[in-house]
């Protein structure tokens, strides 16, 4: 088997897995805002039978297009993909989602925000999340985070748990772990080799419940 097989083995199970803890949910809407190539959206297709509907949105059309493609293939007439926008803004209407999901995208400079732009995309998640909403965050890069003063600090689970609960979340704890996928889809890791599916980075996955009421 090989590492894209292993992938979409993961998807179909421990990721399908994941989507199905966080909600108890017929019919949920769900949102994967910098999906890149989609395993997560993939994951929850198949956590919910396609009996859902997920938006899987990033910046990168080939990405869109690759996700476009394989969703065809696979059956799964539950993605919608769209580009998504370079102010990292929601073009969603409020109480919109069940569950959002922010995999590795809090990291880097975050243009126009200069790194900032967690900061809009936690606001963005409460105003498009319905009351009671779940918000699922996979942060990776930690040490290239910025404070509100745009300053490089390190972040930890606490400081960044602590951040978003003060935007108006509830925390809650789960035994999730996430997979950084990154190295599967590059050609620099292509063509250096050694990439196998269990030397693939692995983090925690912060969850959040929207306290907003209607």
């Amino acid at each position: 088997m090989d590492i894209f097989d292993e992938v979409s083995n993961w998807e179909k199970t421990e990721g399908a897995k994941i989507f199905s803890s966080l909600l108890d949910v017929s019919s949920p809407v769900i949102l994967d805002y910098g999906c890149g190539t989609g395993n997560y959206s993939f994951a929850a297709a198949y956590a919910f039978d396609c009996k859902c509907n997920v938006y899987a949105v990033d910046i990168n059309k080939q990405c869109l297009s690759y996700i476009d493609e394989k969703a065809k293939n696979e059956g799964l007439n539950c993605i919608i993909t769209a580009v998504g926008r370079e102010d990292y803004r929601h073009d969603f209407d409020d109480n919109t989602f069940d569950l959002i999901l922010y995999a590795d995208i809090f990291h880097g400079e975050g243009k126009p925000y200069d790194g900032l732009h967690r900061f809009v995309m936690v606001e963005e998640a409460k105003r498009t999340l319905r009351p009671g909403g779940i918000l699922a965050v996979l942060p990776f890069h930690m040490s290239n985070f910025r404070d509100k003063d745009k300053k490089k600090c390190k972040y930890t689970y606490k400081k960044l748990i602590n951040e978003i609960c003060d935007m108006g979340f509830t925390y809650i704890e789960k035994d999730l772990l996430g997979i950084h996928f990154e190295k599967v889809y590059s050609p620099y890791y292509q063509q250096k080799g050694g990439v196998t599916f269990e030397s693939l980075e692995r983090g925690k996955m912060l969850i959040f419940k929207n306290e907003t009421s209607l």
